[in-house]
């Protein structure tokens, strides 16, 4: 089960490349994925690449774009509106697979190169998690002014909050407040 968390922990990693925590009043968050280079590394660091393998600002955008639209699909993502399901058939569309039988499991081998290969192992990644059932496991922090993505680690799989020392002690103590303010009619 390990390995599996270690793949859930890269896919929160590949989300949280766009940092919607706020950290003031309208901040538009930090986009981490600013250029090739930067898509380069996360993609060399994650051995989804090797390094001989380049990077181009196509495969930047294309990866912003999946991103976006695979962040639709985390199960209790409130933030981002639905899954426009036309829209990530198009986009996956650019990533042809073939398929090695092995003697204990099969793999999707992509059959692109460069950067889109790098994606396209990411892809798989997904595929093999929501595969195994374990895609609910990936969680949006539901504080609107964080927004960080998580592996939920708990037994229920139900978790809320991206740390419960910081967003959910926050939203507790706002709905107690609210409450005691209801209560006492101020």
């Amino acid at each position: 089960m390990t390995a599996e968390y270690d793949k859930l922990s890269m896919i929160a990693d590949f989300f949280n490349t766009q940092d919607r925590r706020m950290r003031y009043e309208g901040d538009p968050g930090l986009e981490h994925l600013s250029e090739p280079r930067r898509l380069y590394e996360w993609f060399l660091q994650h051995q989804l690449i090797a390094a001989s393998d380049t990077v181009s600002e196509e495969d930047l955008q294309l990866t912003r774009a999946l991103r976006d639209e695979l962040r639709r699909t985390i199960v209790n993502n409130e933030h981002d509106g639905p899954v426009h399901g036309d829209k990530l058939v198009e986009l996956m569309s650019l990533f042809p697979f073939g398929i090695v039988f092995g003697e204990h499991s099969d793999q999707l081998i992509p059959l692109v190169e460069n950067g889109r290969k790098g994606l396209a192992n990411l892809l798989a990644q997904v595929f093999d998690l929501r595969r195994a059932n374990l895609w609910h496991r990936i969680r949006v922090c539901t504080a609107e002014d964080c927004q960080w993505v998580f592996v939920d680690r708990s037994r229920p799989g139900t978790g809320r909050w991206c740390s419960m020392k910081a967003c959910g002690n926050r939203a507790k103590n706002k709905t107690f407040r609210e409450k005691r303010k209801s209560e006492t009619g101020m």
